[in-house]
């Protein structure tokens, strides 16, 4: 937590607090005021000033929904009957936008090559560890397409490529992905993970000191150029993205027992761990793009990133059940062997008791992981996590029409269908 700290406290001297993108200042710590018990907490709009205060960041799951209205018995056994939800949905939709990763990809063209110039050291060893995910198995770029399709949504139909705003949200397209592979490279040491992206992990080809000092380095050279982005909301957003990171892995790793059965726990720890970049990602793009902090449009983007973020995960946890190890370029059942129960055990365990011990124990015992995955299957839970997935897709497709309309707004609805029916 004390690198975080320090991080913060740096991007906040560096950055310019009366720039001309400083857009949305608040004039004083933003306050929340909680509603009917249960209900998401709301946000009151303030005026748009250019101010140095510190915003009081409230995290954007303690604002949004995090599950469904609870089902009755009958509505569950007639979602367990169903074939597949997902398509079911995904048929129900308008999916004829743009494809999302085409629409972006002159933009995108360049941006390993940009990124492996960014991170280039003096030291061999720690710039090539460094560049590794940037030079191969780079996969969709999915953070970097969000955060640029965010950028064209929240233009509506002006052509803003050539601006100086649309500059900037490229740059933090580039900062979202250097965060996101600095915490893999991170995870993968601390989960002992041989594989990533169908390759060796960058601990296994270097060492556990060498891939740590990458992610550092990853972490610093995003921070330089988060500051240089000269808007100081934007910077306390994405510091706050990296602080969620932290808490996420200390919540997974020190979790009592019990919380291991909670089902708002597992979503608290997603939300940290995976959805708060993808959120503040989009938030910090539109506020880039000349929006308040506060105005429909950033709160919109906001939503829409929190909850296409909490889908993606959700999914992630199903296809540790349903997958294949060569598909997913890493082992099947992974979160089972790392003692982590996800949505789909969770959701067992609400119908199986003999379940919730071995979730307690963290499938330590021989045979857990055998017994945990056949009632898995032989329940609802991986349906029951679908639904689940497709309540934030849905939510995130609710976000989006607050937008307008453009090529753009329908590409980041297509990109819903993407993360509920990938296969990896």
């Amino acid at each position: 937590m004390r690198t975080v700290s320090t991080i913060v406290a740096g991007l906040l001297a560096v950055a310019h607090p009366t720039n001309s993108f400083n857009q949305g200042a608040a004039s004083s710590p933003r306050r929340h005021v909680a509603g009917a018990r249960g209900a998401p907490r709301v946000r009151p709009r303030q005026a748009a000033t250019l101010s140095e205060a510190p915003l009081n960041i409230v995290p954007a799951y303690e604002v949004y929904a995090t599950v469904p209205p609870k089902a009755g018995k009958k509505e569950r056994a007639k979602a367990a009957e169903k074939d597949s939800v997902v398509h079911k949905w995904v048929e129900e939709q308008d999916m004829s936008g743009p494809e999302p990763f085409g629409l972006v990809s002159e933009e995108l063209a360049p941006f390993s090559d940009n990124i492996k110039e960014l991170v280039e050291t003096d030291n061999p060893v720690l710039s090539k560890a460094a560049k590794h995910f940037f030079e191969q198995r780079h996969g969709k770029r999915f953070r970097p397409t969000i955060v640029m399709l965010m950028a064209k949504a929240v233009a509506g139909n002006l052509d803003n490529q050539d601006t100086e705003m649309y500059m900037k949200q490229a740059q933090l397209g580039q900062i979202t992905e250097m965060i996101h592979v600095a915490s893999l490279i991170h995870d993968d040491v601390l989960d002992e993970a041989d594989t990533r992206r169908g390759g060796e992990a960058v601990h296994k080809m270097y060492s556990n000191k060498v891939a740590v000092l990458a992610g550092d380095y990853l972490l610093a050279r995003a921070s330089v150029l988060l500051a240089k982005l000269e808007c100081v909301n934007v910077v306390q957003i994405m510091a706050s993205a990296l602080d969620s990171l932290v808490q996420g892995e200390i919540m997974q790793i020190k979790s009592a027992p019990e919380d291991t059965l909670e089902m708002s726990y597992y979503l608290r720890k997603s939300y940290y761990k995976t959805a708060s970049l993808i959120c503040d990602a989009c938030k910090s793009c539109a506020i880039l793009g000349g929006h308040g902090i506060n105005s429909d449009i950033t709160l919109a983007a906001e939503k829409f990133g929190y909850h296409l973020g909490l889908a993606y995960q959700i999914i992630d946890d199903i296809l540790d059940f349903t997958g294949t190890s060569e598909v997913l370029g890493k082992p099947a059942m992974a979160d089972v062997s790392l003692g982590l129960a996800t949505a789909p055990v969770l959701y067992a365990a609400q119908d199986s008791r003999e379940l919730r011990p071995v979730i307690k124990r963290r499938f330590k015992e021989k045979g857990d992981a055998e017994l945990a995955y056949n009632l898995v299957m032989d329940t609802d839970g991986v349906v029951r996590a679908q639904q689940l997935a497709l309540f934030h897709a849905q939510s995130a497709v609710d976000a989006l029409m607050e937008l307008p309309p453009s090529d753009a707004q329908l590409a980041l609805i297509r990109l819903t269908e993407v993360v509920l029916t990938r296969s990896s």
